[in-house]
């Protein structure tokens, strides 16, 4: 499959990295709209994703994951994540892995679909990242989990 792009024509439908949308290369920017497309995204029968509004459904370019974790809280044990469709989850830490680049994911809704963590709660969660020699993690409670590549 070609590699689509903001400015990519071919695409239809295009959510890139950061959770910006786009419409045949023209960035979406009204808010409901993006939050509307965020809160419909589905996956395919052959792993793609796509949008279901109501009856309606379109098919998607995704560029990197459907969902990006905006904001992380701390509460006690637990780790509470905003997404990009408004939703709250409690992390699943033993899901935290780190990709190229040094991009931070975990799974999230009761699918286990990836999730991209945005610069500002990437900060937000390595803040509390320690180290010891078996390698980086996250300590909640007594347990450590650790970050997998």
């Amino acid at each position: 499959m070609a590699e689509l792009h903001p400015g990519d024509s071919r695409g239809k439908l295009f959510l890139d990295k950061e959770g910006r949308w786009f419409h045949e290369g023209v960035e979406i920017t009204h808010p409901r709209t993006c939050e509307l497309f965020s809160r419909s995204v589905c996956r395919e029968a052959d792993g793609g994703y796509g949008l279901q509004i109501g009856r309606e459904r379109a098919r998607i370019e995704v560029e990197d994951t459907p969902y990006m974790v905006r904001e992380v809280r701390f509460c006690g044990a637990q780790v509470e994540l905003k997404l990009n469709d408004g939703s709250l989850e409690i992390l699943d830490p033993a899901s935290l892995r780190i990709g190229a680049a040094n991009v931070l994911y975990c799974q999230v809704k009761p699918e286990k679909l990836p999730a991209r963590f945005l610069r500002p709660a990437y900060y937000q969660l390595v803040g509390r990242v320690e180290q010891d020699e078996d390698g980086y993690f996250l300590e909640l409670g007594r347990e450590k989990f650790y970050l997998r590549n």
